[in-house]
């Protein structure tokens, strides 16, 4: 599947910014629609989904054994361009073409459903959103998720089936919290922040080592590790505080006590530029 140009987000965040705080009699005049669109699981051997999605509240998880996919889009029909289309292995849901002209508008809302048997290759686009992403018991061959000013939980709860080939998340002025981070099976890990509270959380079943490198603006940044597992820290910046507890400095570079022993290897490379970094020991399955 070819990859689209990512639309700018600016004016869905504008959109979101002033309509959030409407009343709810002037929402109730909208013209309100739903649509459902479903397939079951037939021949395809990986499923690209691609979501663009201005703003609104976004819920993903897992799908009944035998379904591909199950989107249900709300939106706001005069003001709002659905888009739920399906060709052979590629699904692409979104809102398009913002007509506003003075209105008053509400928010969308997707729930999307994706089937635990075919792998998935998963691009999340979105602006303005309330996005719960829950990837427990999918098989995720590959993953980018890009926010915009959202609050946003990604979680992964159990083993992920397939290798994930690449993890890319790209957060912009937000809230972000992804769990389970060591169920994924990914080898690599790119994590780009602007503005916001990240915690990244790497407890799970470890099947191999991992590499990450973490990119952050301004704000705060929490490590959840689960004890036992094997920890390198390089780290760069400026007026950056990090709280190393557990962690032996060697030079410039960070190491866990248990770092040439453990089983399990998790790598990281973090830049930062104001802010503070902390790192806290958990329990949780490593291997």
């Amino acid at each position: 599947m070819r990859n689209r140009p990512v639309r700018s987000l600016r004016a869905p965040l504008v959109l979101a910014a002033a309509f959030l705080t409407l009343p709810a009699g002037l929402l109730a005049q909208q013209d309100w629609r739903s649509i459902t669109q479903s397939r079951q699981v037939g021949t395809e051997e990986l499923l690209h989904v691609a979501v663009q999605y201005g703003a609104g509240r976004l819920i993903l998880g897992r799908g009944s054994d035998g379904l591909l996919y199950k989107a249900t889009l709300g939106y706001d029909g005069q003001a709002f361009k659905p888009e739920l289309t399906y060709s052979p292995g590629s699904l692409r849901v979104g809102l398009d073409d913002v007509r506003v002209r003075g209105r008053n508008v509400r928010l969308g809302e997707l729930r999307l459903d994706l089937g635990p048997t075919v792998p998935i290759d998963l691009r999340l686009e979105f602006g303005a959103a309330r996005a719960d992403v829950d990837l427990t018991g999918l098989r995720i061959r590959r993953l980018r998720l890009a926010t915009g000013a959202s609050e946003t939980r990604l979680h992964v709860g159990a083993p992920n089936a397939e290798v994930c080939e690449s993890v890319d998340l790209h957060v912009g002025a937000a809230k972000f919290d992804a769990i389970g981070l060591g169920n994924l099976n990914a080898r690599r890990l790119d994590f780009n922040g602007g503005v916001g509270d990240v915690t990244l959380d790497f407890t799970g079943e470890w099947a191999s080592d991992m590499a990450a490198t973490v990119r952050m603006g301004l704000g705060s940044l929490t490590l959840r590790v689960p004890r036992g597992l094997g920890l390198r820290v390089e780290k760069g910046g400026l007026l950056v505080g990090f709280d190393s507890q557990g962690l032996i400095k060697r030079g410039d570079v960070f190491y866990s006590e248990n770092w040439e022993s453990a089983d399990r290897k998790l790598t990281l490379d973090i830049e930062a530029a104001f802010g503070a970094i902390r790192v806290q020991w958990v329990d949780g399955n490593q291997n």
